[in-house]
């Protein structure tokens, strides 16, 4: 065998073991949404608030609730429906509002970045009342129940833990 063929065939693989080295590293080490089992490939105009419910309702089974904690969830749980529909539709709105800024002859950078600041200043107190909610619920749970719904959290965060 040739020494041009020697380090063409050694080169191919110095290349292939770099390739998943550099794959493995950027799963391991990437963000928390990274490639996978956490990759998702997004809704694209789906109800992702039918999605999020979904998912509560399949953790808080875990939790065996009393029949008093599946009132005060369900209670809870519609307030939640209520904000994603009206974010959604929120969101809906500005997407149209954009959509046809963009769509003008010359549209107006300035109007166009007004609006979305103007998203972007809701959106705190967006999440501070789904935090609220979630006060509202943990509040109703044991100390059993409290301590899953902890685990769970720790077990999240730690997959998104920074260095």
């Amino acid at each position: 065998m040739g020494k041009r063929k020697k380090y063409f065939i050694a080169g191919r693989i110095v290349l292939f073991i770099m390739f998943f080295a550099g794959f493995g590293l950027v799963t391991a080490c990437g963000p928390c949404r990274g490639f996978g089992r956490h990759f998702h490939p997004g809704f694209h105009n789906k109800d992702f608030s039918k999605f999020i419910l979904w998912r509560l309702d399949k953790r808080v089974e875990e939790l065996n609730l009393s029949e008093a904690q599946k009132q005060k969830y369900e209670e809870i749980k519609g307030k939640l429906e209520t904000r994603l529909k009206e974010h959604m539709d929120d969101r809906k709105r500005l997407m149209e509002e954009l959509q046809t800024a963009i769509n003008k002859e010359e549209p107006s950078v300035k109007v166009l970045s007004e609006s979305i600041k103007k998203r972007i200043k809701r959106f705190p107190g967006f999440m501070e009342g789904n935090l609220d909610l979630f006060i509202e619920f943990y509040e109703t749970l044991d100390k059993e129940q409290k301590d899953k719904v902890m685990a769970t959290i720790r077990k999240k965060m730690k997959r998104c833990h920074v260095e």
